[in-house]
This record gives structure tokens, sequence and C-alpha cells, in this order.
């Protein structure tokens, strides 16, 4: 009848908006600087698949570890060196992941931004949605710095979804050691030696990550109970079932406490000391060295059930997981201004 309304196809409204819109996501890895930035980017880019997003990744450099899991979800990767102007088009959404990135950068963004900080010290940010899951993280921080949605807190931490989908087998009791992507520090080798002296009959998984130096020496290490696994498909699965997770105190500790699973958080960077007064977990700091006794307190912690039982159900009500859904959701119902 003239003059009725047509009602629009939500459905195929829906479907061009997709298909006008891509995610764009600029970050970093490599062995200094370490694997946590992509994982953590690669979070919110497997939940923008799940919704029919394209996703492009920008980043400085494509190891073979960034190739394969790109392809897994049907991601796409190309090389940016520097911060010069991004290529973006009308509709996109851009995430920006990286220490280098600038006030000045960010600003010269022509699409809405997300910015994911951690170290908190830009003098402004002239972006739609800043995203900080630190524990300590708090709205002030950013008073008269920026206009932007924040997002803070652990409830936005980045978890991947094999951090949510695993199943808990039955094996025998075992300690896992994992301290990011790259442990530039190289301390695994030494914390899996104390941990094995201290405890030599338990068993001991240890997890060296693709941008790690130190792979040939943790082989050659002589550790009877311990079993070396090199940038397994699934940490998740390596992980599940541990009685304990030595854990580096960055996004790995995130994934840990989504698992519902206890952990020991190890200190490495300064970047990290915001860990030792908020962590759901007991921390050890080595920044000034690794301590004589770090074997000793895995023992007595790994020997206190009650005291394991009650950090993993206390982390996981911190971090339930459900972080990047939460992103991604603020990115695309953000109104496309800055």
């Amino acid at each position: 009848m003239l003059g009725d309304k047509v009602q629009p196809n939500v459905n195929v409204v829906n479907l061009f908006w997709t298909a006008m819109t891509r995610l764009l996501i600029r970050t970093e890895a490599g062995p200094e600087i370490g694997m946590g930035h992509f994982m953590r980017c690669f979070a919110l880019a497997e939940e923008a698949r799940t919704r029919g997003i394209p996703v492009v990744f920008l980043i400085n450099e494509i190891s073979d570890a960034v190739r394969t899991r790109c392809a897994a979800i049907g991601a796409t990767a190309d090389v940016v060196n520097g911060f010069d102007a991004l290529p973006v088009n009308p509709g996109d959404r851009v995430v920006i992941d990286s220490y280098k990135a600038t006030a000045a950068f960010i600003s010269g963004i022509a699409a809405p931004v997300t910015v994911i900080d951690d170290l908190e010290s830009l003098d402004r940010y002239d972006c739609a949605v800043i995203v900080n899951p630190a524990l300590a993280a708090r709205p002030e921080t950013y008073a008269g710095r920026t206009a932007a949605q924040l997002l803070l807190g652990p409830q936005y931490a980045l978890i991947r979804r094999e951090f949510r989908t695993f199943t808990t087998p039955n094996v025998e009791p075992f300690i896992a050691v994992t301290l990011g992507g790259s442990d530039p520090a190289g301390l695994t080798g030494p914390v899996a030696r104390q941990i094995h002296d201290a405890i030599p009959n338990m068993a001991l998984r240890v997890i060296a990550g693709p941008a790690n130096r130190q792979i040939e020496n943790l082989r050659a290490l002589d550790l009877r109970q311990m079993e070396l696994f090199v940038s397994p498909p699934s940490v998740a699965e390596v992980l599940a079932g541990a009685r304990l997770v030595v854990v580096g105190a960055g996004a790995s500790l995130n994934e840990v406490a989504a698992m519902g699973m206890p952990g020991l958080a190890i200190v490495a960077y300064d970047n990290q000391q915001a860990e030792l007064e908020v962590c759901p977990f007991p921390v050890v700091d080595l920044r000034d060295g690794l301590p004589n006794d770090l074997g000793e307190r895995v023992r007595d912690l790994v020997a206190d059930s009650q005291r394991l039982e009650s950090n993993a159900r206390h982390a996981h009500a911190m971090i339930d997981g459900l972080g990047a859904k939460r992103v991604v959701d603020a990115l695309f119902n953000h109104s496309g201004e800055r």
C-alpha cells in the first residue's frame, strides 16, 4: 500500500555492512618483543572471523607461527615496518597493539581506532576505544587524556578460544612451565631445572614458544621427568590437568586463569610490575635474578591443595575468558566516530 513503510531485511543489512567492514590489526611479534601482542590480538581476530568480519594483520614480520594461525582462521597478514599511514578503507575498524605507536600516529588514522594499552604512557589517546585488561587499570588514569570508551580490567582480557574449549584429561600429576612465546631473558631452562631438582619425581611439561631462541639448550637439558613441547598446536591441551602452572606474568597468566587452573606468576620485566600487587596467583619477582629457592617454593605450593584450589577459583572469577567477545562487541557497536 502506498505510504506503507518498508522494513529493511536485517540479515541483508548486516551482510552488506560486514562486507564493507574490515578489522585491521597493527601489532608486532618477534624474538625480542615476544608473541604476547600478536596472541592477544589473535583472540580478537578469532572472534571477528566467527562473525564473518575480514581480518588483516599489519605486522612487523610474518613468522611461520603468525602465518599458520592466520591461515587457520582465514585472516591475512601484511608486513608493515614503521608507523606511517595505514591502508584504511571506509567502514574499517583499526586495533593498535604496539609499544611503539605514538599519539600522533593514532590520531592520524582515518578510521575508528581501538588502542590496547599496557603502559598508560601517552599524553593523549585520540581514539574510539581503549582496552586495558590489567587488574590495576583505573578510569582516572585516563582523565583529561581521552574521550574514548574505556574497557578496563580483567573482564576484557583477550583470551584465545582454545583456553575456553579444552577438556581436562585423566593424567598423572605434573607441573607445567610456560614463560611466553619468546622468553628473551632465557628463564625457561633455569626455572625448569630448579623445579626438577626440588621435585624429582614430579612430571614436568615445559613449553617453548615459536620465537624462543633457547630451544636447542632446552632440548639438551638432562632432566629425567621433563617433556618439552615446542610451539604446540594447542597450548591449552598441554596445560590441561596440571597440578600447577609456572607462568610468565603476561598474557599467558590470563590464559591460565581463564582455564581455572592454579598458577605461580613469574615477573621478569618491568612492564609486568603491576602484577606484583594485584595478581590472583602467588608471584615471584625474577627481575634481579633467579632465587636459589624457587624450586622449594614450587614444591611447597604444590603440596598445599587448599591454596591451589583457592587461587585457581579466585583467578577464574576475575578472568572468565570472554574478553575478546566483549571487545569485539564494543568495536563494531561503536558509531564509527573517533
